[in-house]
């Protein structure tokens, strides 16, 4: 959490107001992380199944299934990393949720809350940026 942390306020100034524990998983230790540096901890209610091994056909049977239940909101976990989730997955998956009405916001706007517990300028580069 906190190298990611650390990055974003580096590169791009700002510190998130909210935190997907790794995995999901969480504890009464990774609350008070969150709490400590104001971030509320979310977790997905739908995962698409890239991390986990599924085929681009398995995940997008997966998002043909949830569309199908007819959920009233959804907050989906993939991840760009996945080459066919970025560039395969996400594009159908974006059709087919607003081909069936859904309106994709960013998490801060769903939950009506800021995104940033601060927003600041860029750090400079220096040797201790690493990746």
């Amino acid at each position: 959490m906190w190298r990611v942390e650390l990055a974003l306020t580096r590169i791009i100034g700002v510190k998130p107001a909210f935190m997907r524990p790794p995995y999901g998983n969480y504890n009464d230790l990774v609350r008070q992380a969150s709490h400590i540096r104001n971030q509320s901890l979310v977790i997905w209610d739908f995962d698409s199944g890239d991390s986990t091994g599924s085929t681009v056909a398995q995940s997008e049977a997966t998002y043909n299934q949830i569309v199908s239940s007819h959920t009233s909101t959804l907050l989906a976990l993939n991840h760009e990393t996945y080459e066919t989730t970025a560039h395969t997955v996400l594009p159908y998956a974006i059709s087919k949720l607003q081909g069936a009405g859904y309106k994709l916001v960013s998490l801060a706007t769903c939950l009506g809350l800021p995104a940033y517990v601060s927003v600041g300028k860029p750090g400079t580069p220096d040797s201790s940026w690493k990746c």
